[in-house]
């Protein structure tokens, strides 16, 4: 008895070491494949590194790219120069980096087309047009290029906005705080009006000011507000600009929300005053003899009982 006892223990304690072994290989394996895995060279074909963006390297593509890059890069690439990707396996390459900044502009069209691993191919997702975009706003950090959009902090502003309901225009006035902290017309800046919904804003449209700051937009006449046709019109500026936004609450600029006919005339749940006098009674007859029939349960069911007791 104590010899199968010792054997047994012995049996699990080389397959506990026998485990133990097994994990400390599979660590060890994955130390050394990982930096092999991270450090696979991305080969782009000689011929498609060498085309040439065709796209104009100035400052409008290079907003055109950053909003781009804003929408489907930054949540894995994070902020330019700042090193702080999404962590990933390979870790995703700032755009700013020496690494990034080694690549052709054939060589990064071709990247951002293709993909690979954690990457996902962009063919179908973005234009062509959009792509070389994209190129022309990661080679704005290329040390060997001229940075056309600085990272410069946000320039304060200030809105003034309000709601001409018999025109349904949205009136609104933009000013920017200069170097002496007097405030001046924002020229030629878009403004973006959006309707406040309950889980964020849905963009409206966007209107530009002119030499004085002022702009005008038209709501258009499909925007759909409550069943009155109030909505909440949002103004704001872009993240160049730090400047609160104001909220135009319950403004008549748009089409009331059509409210499903559930309640009708003659409907015996209609809230409407004109319901059938016949319906009402029919309801409270069909409602008073329920009644009467669980009383008539109830009472017979006491009667069960106490007729049980007495026997």
């Amino acid at each position: 008895m104590i010899r199968n006892t010792c054997q047994k223990n012995q049996t699990l304690h080389k397959m506990m070491s026998m485990n133990r072994l097994k994990i400390h290989i599979v660590a060890a394996a994955l130390m050394i494949l990982a930096p092999l895995v991270q450090g696979q060279e991305w080969v782009v074909p000689d011929e498609l590194a060498a085309i040439s963006n065709p796209s104009e390297y100035s400052l409008e593509n290079v907003k055109l790219g950053k909003a781009i890059y804003t929408r489907n890069c930054k949540s894995c690439h994070g902020d330019p120069g700042k090193n702080n990707p999404l962590t990933l396996v390979p870790m995703p390459v700032d755009i700013a980096s020496e690494k990034m900044q080694a690549n052709s502009e054939g060589a990064l069209f071709y990247k951002i087309t293709s993909g690979k691993g954690v990457m996902p191919p962009f063919e179908t997702t973005l234009t062509e047009t959009d792509r070389w975009l994209l190129v022309n706003f990661i080679q704005n950090y290329n040390p060997q290029r001229e940075q056309l959009l600085l990272d410069l902090p946000p320039i304060k502003a200030k809105l003034l906005a309000s709601v001409n309901e018999d025109q349904n225009l949205v009136e609104i006035l933009a000013e920017y705080e200069n170097e002496n902290a007097a405030y001046l017309p924002l020229v030629n800046t878009p403004v973006i009006i959006s309707s406040k919904k309950a889980f964020g804003n849905l963009k409206l449209g966007e209107t530009l000011t002119n030499e004085l700051g002022r702009a005008v937009y038209a709501i258009p006449e499909s925007v759909i507000g409550d069943d009155q046709g109030f909505i909440s019109v949002v103004v704001s500026l872009n993240e160049d600009y730090d400047a609160p936004e104001v909220i135009l609450e319950k403004a008549l600029v748009g089409r009331p929300k059509e409210v499903p006919a559930l309640i009708r005339k003659g409907v015996l749940w209609s809230t409407n005053n004109n319901v059938s006098l016949w319906v009402l009674i029919s309801y409270l007859l069909a409602a008073g003899g329920a009644w009467v029939v669980i009383i008539y349960v109830i009472v017979q069911i006491v009667k069960i009982k106490r007729y049980s007791r007495s026997t």
